[in-house]
């Protein structure tokens, strides 16, 4: 029951208890005042009456004593007329019933009313004739203290329910203030720390409004902190202190957890770029110079491959730089290598004579999956390849002479652009399922869609043929064929799905605008849906983002951001969207057991899930041990291939 409620029945009892002491108190007083009228009004009339009878009754005029108590008994004021001789004889009667019209029954036993009489002696000189007795009939007198009853019963009911419409409003306008706060509490709650800007008059309200605006801006001062402690020190052990860029330990975990992605492997680029002999190049200009010149390649690399969000850019040590790029195609390849030197090399210092030969650049392309180690070996090996010629030079190098599978060898952008559309055309998208194990149960609650397509009687992976759909524009229509059909396959005994959202698609009004849509369209199915958004497509599209969060989440749809950690970027938005689930990016999984900054940071991601309400996610896990440690920082679920692989269609 609500306050206002409980304050509007306090109110209503006490004028409960008012009227109840008030209308006992006036028909108490009424009653005594109308019995007291009764009393004297009867004795008044045997005294009056008495001596009009006088001469009649000395002469025995019966006629004229009939005509005398007619007058008077007619008036319908009495109840009883008795006339008696002085021996006791009744000379003369009239007796009126007692019955009274237009009270309750109900209302003449509640209030009893005496019927009072009034006698007189009738004397001729000094001699008693007779006796007069008139009672008072109640009649008159219930009906005038049930209508003063009545009167005052719907007067008060009127005033009551005045009063309770305006105590009411009156009481709702004061205790305003305190729905506001209940939002405040909840918004608290929820990790959403906003402030009221209006404050109450009253004192007592003023102050708990007051105290609640302290309360949510301390939690969220503290909330902020926390959020910056946790990319503070990410940065510090994972980070180029010199140009920002991710170091070497950083940038193998990154690389790795890129080539073993759940998604599938796909084609990818390593590049190594190299100052020559950097130790006397900082021997030669300075320390602080040469710091200057390794944060200009770092802008130079950065600027030249903001386009790819999912490069991994990496000081490796002194003047060397590493570039990863998963999932590009040849071309593409080349294109960023060549654009990236050219600008590496138009930098001021290796324009000058004794420089013509400082900077070198070696590149590995590979078509198919390949390890770390392999790559970097065949990024080494083209490296001196380019440093041989003597010239500020790259070197580009594909790597495997060995016959590759049927996805490599459909290198022409017509072909691709083909079989692509043909596969949607003909609806030959095949899912398979990555199963989701909840901690420490370690049951299923979910499982994430993966999405290959058949070409030329092979399984291709999404590694392969997504960034092909992205250069040709299909990949919205791609996002938008794999949601419909899976919203449209569910059945209540399904289990929950999760479901990736490229950033294309986010960045894409109009497929914003049709997801909506379709998620009220099959609003049934909200509680069993999850929409996985890359952490770099949050900040990339964030309204967008936000907006689609906002509509899906009163479905009952949940969404999770994926690859957390993995950019440098603020988790402010963390505080800001309805977020349900956090995916640890896998980078942090691999090794775990033994890296202390890893598990520093995932179990501030922990604290921070469950501030919010969230539940944190670990993808990648491959060993036991990983998942004793990911069990022990308290991470909620967990996705591997060591406890399940992915499958075919149910």
């Amino acid at each position: 029951m609500t306050m206002l409620r409980q304050i509007m029945l306090v109110v209503v009892a006490i004028f409960l208890i008012l009227f109840s002491a008030n209308f006992f108190l006036t028909v108490y007083d009424s009653r005594l005042y109308l019995e007291q009228q009764m009393r004297m009004h009867a004795q008044d009339t045997a005294t009056s009456l008495g001596l009009s009878m006088t001469t009649a009754l000395g002469d025995e005029d019966s006629a004229n004593l009939e005509l005398l108590a007619n007058a008077v008994f007619d008036r319908g004021y009495y109840q009883t007329i008795t006339l008696q001789d002085t021996e006791g004889k009744i000379l003369l009667e009239r007796h009126n019933p007692l019955t009274i019209d237009g009270v309750p029954g109900w209302f003449l036993e509640l209030i009893a009313l005496p019927s009072p009489a009034g006698t007189s002696e009738i004397m001729s000189g000094w001699s008693i004739l007779g006796q007069l007795t008139v009672i008072a009939h109640p009649g008159h007198a219930y009906r005038d203290l049930w209508r003063i009853s009545s009167h005052f019963f719907y007067l008060f009911c009127i005033i009551l329910s005045l009063s309770y419409l305006f105590i009411g409003l009156v009481l709702k306008i004061i205790m305003r203030p305190l729905t506001q706060v209940e939002i405040l509490a909840n918004n608290i709650c929820e990790r959403k720390f906003v402030v009221l800007d209006e404050i109450p008059r009253t004192r007592e309200l003023r102050r708990v409004v007051q105290a609640m605006n302290r309360m949510s801006e301390k939690v969220r001062l503290m909330f902020q902190q926390q959020l910056k402690l946790t990319e503070s020190l990410r940065n510090e052990a994972r980070l180029d202190p010199v140009t920002g860029l991710t170091n070497r330990t950083e940038f193998d975990a990154v690389a790795n957890a890129k080539v073993n992605a759940e998604e599938g492997p796909g084609s990818s680029i390593l590049m190594i770029i190299q100052i020559r002999n950097f130790a006397a190049v900082n021997a030669t200009i300075g320390h602080e110079q040469a710091d200057l010149l390794l944060i200009q390649i770092a802008e130079r690399i950065t600027e030249n491959l903001a386009p790819l969000h999912d490069a991994v850019i990496s000081r490796r040590s002194g003047g060397n730089f590493a570039v990863f790029l998963n999932r590009i195609s040849l071309e593409r390849a080349r294109v960023y290598l060549e654009t990236t030197f050219r600008s590496i090399a138009s930098l001021h210092f290796f324009t000058a004579d004794t420089n013509l030969d400082a900077i070198h650049m070696g590149g590995s392309f590979h078509p198919t999956k390949t390890g770390l180690s392999t790559m970097l070996s065949a990024a080494d090996s083209a490296l001196l390849k380019a440093q041989s010629e003597g010239t500020n030079s790259t070197h580009f190098h594909i790597h495997g002479d060995q016959e590759l599978p049927i996805s490599t060898l459909v290198k022409q952008i017509s072909e691709w652009k083909h079989h692509l559309n043909r596969t949607i055309e003909t609806d030959g998208l095949l899912f398979y399922y990555q199963p989701v194990f909840s901690l420490p149960e370690q049951c299923q609650f979910a499982h994430e869609v993966f999405v290959r397509i058949e070409l030329d009687g092979e399984i291709i992976d999404a590694g392969m043929f997504m960034p092909m759909a992205e250069r040709f524009g299909l990949l919205v229509k791609l996002d938008q064929i794999i949601i419909e059909k899976v919203l449209r396959q569910l059945v209540d005994a399904s289990p929950d799905f999760i479901i990736n959202l490229s950033t294309r698609s986010i960045q894409n009004a109009e497929f914003i605008d049709w997801l909506i849509k379709l998620l009220a369209e099959f609003s049934h199915h909200g509680k069993k849906v999850i929409f996985e958004l890359q952490e770099y497509s949050i900040h990339l599209a964030y309204d967008q983002v936000k907006r689609l969060i906002e509509s899906g989440n009163t479905f009952g749809y949940r969404f999770s951001v994926d690859h957390f950690g993995s950019g440098a970027t603020t988790f402010s938005y963390l505080q800001s969207l309805d977020l349900h689930f956090i995916k640890i990016d896998r980078s942090f999984i691999t090794g775990i057991c033994e890296n202390t900054d890893n598990q520093f940071f995932i179990q501030s991601a922990v604290q921070i899930a469950h501030t919010r309400d969230m539940l944190l996610i670990a993808e990648g896990v491959e060993l036991e041990s990983e998942l004793e440690t990911l069990r022990s920082l308290g991470v909620d679920a967990v996705m591997g291939y060591f406890l399940g692989r992915p499958g075919p269609d149910y």
